[in-house]
């Protein structure tokens, strides 16, 4: 049920079935979440590790007035809420985007896992590279790209994190989230978003379908976005050979 996690600690680290035993071992309980379930709420505190086993999900930020702003999307494979670690108080939100299948442990048996196994700690390790590096690529995309590109990077984005995942690649990539949260994510107005959604249509460079987006065109939105790979890290095996 966690086999997009071991795929991408894969692509971490030099791991064999043994490494993962530890994990295995973990007591990782399944949850399943409905759409739009709370996961985990502000200001509880975090007792659990994630794992997302299938489904997408959104991590949030609350302002006062009651408006959202989504930090990140979270797809099968993702590790989540390490602070777990520290005896931490959720500083945000998670919410199920689609019906949610999810692994938890206790911080306790998944903090064991990891300490048995130097290989595994490095692979996590390079997950949470990744993720701080996403989250600033996010602090770039709200604050210097277009609207246009702001939806072409997340596309590119997503969709080599899915096959990072070991997930079906190709041109398609499944979209549940809805015009209202990429408006969320990324700092622009639903009708904004479905502005761009259409001058990216016009210009070949996407195709919408039901349930998901086709990149017509990844060169070109690349270009678009100024997009660059590199900080998803997804070549770190080939830098700790």
């Amino acid at each position: 049920m966690i086999d997009p996690l071991y795929a991408r600690l894969g692509a971490y680290a030099a791991l064999d079935e043994a490494d993962f035993s530890p994990l295995r071992a973990a007591a990782f309980e399944p949850a399943l979440y409905d759409r739009g379930a709370a996961v985990i709420e502000i200001a509880t505190a975090l007792t659990h590790v994630f794992v997302v086993a299938q489904g997408w999900a959104i991590r949030y930020r609350l302002l006062e007035d009651g408006r959202r702003q989504i930090v990140n999307v979270m797809l099968p494979g993702d590790c989540f809420d390490l602070q777990a670690m520290i005896a931490a108080k959720a500083d945000h939100g998670v919410e199920a985007v689609t019906a949610l299948d999810v692994m938890r442990a206790p911080k306790a048996r998944f903090l064991g896992a990891i300490r048995a196994n130097g290989r595994l700690a490095t692979a996590f390790w390079w997950t949470a590279v990744q993720e701080e590096s996403i989250l600033r690529e996010q602090i770039v995309r709200l604050g210097r790209r277009s609207g246009r590109a702001r939806i072409a990077h997340l596309f590119l984005e997503l969709q080599r994190r899915r096959t990072l995942a070991g997930l079906a690649g190709g041109d398609m990539l499944p979209m549940p989230l809805t015009r209202d949260m990429l408006a969320d994510m990324l700092g622009l107005s639903p009708v904004h978003v479905s502005r761009s959604l259409s001058a990216l249509k016009r210009a070949k460079l996407i195709a919408l379908q039901s349930g998901g987006v086709v990149l017509l065109d990844r060169r070109g939105l690349a270009a678009l976005a100024q997009f660059d790979p590199t900080y998803l890290h997804a070549d770190a095996m080939a830098r700790l050979a």
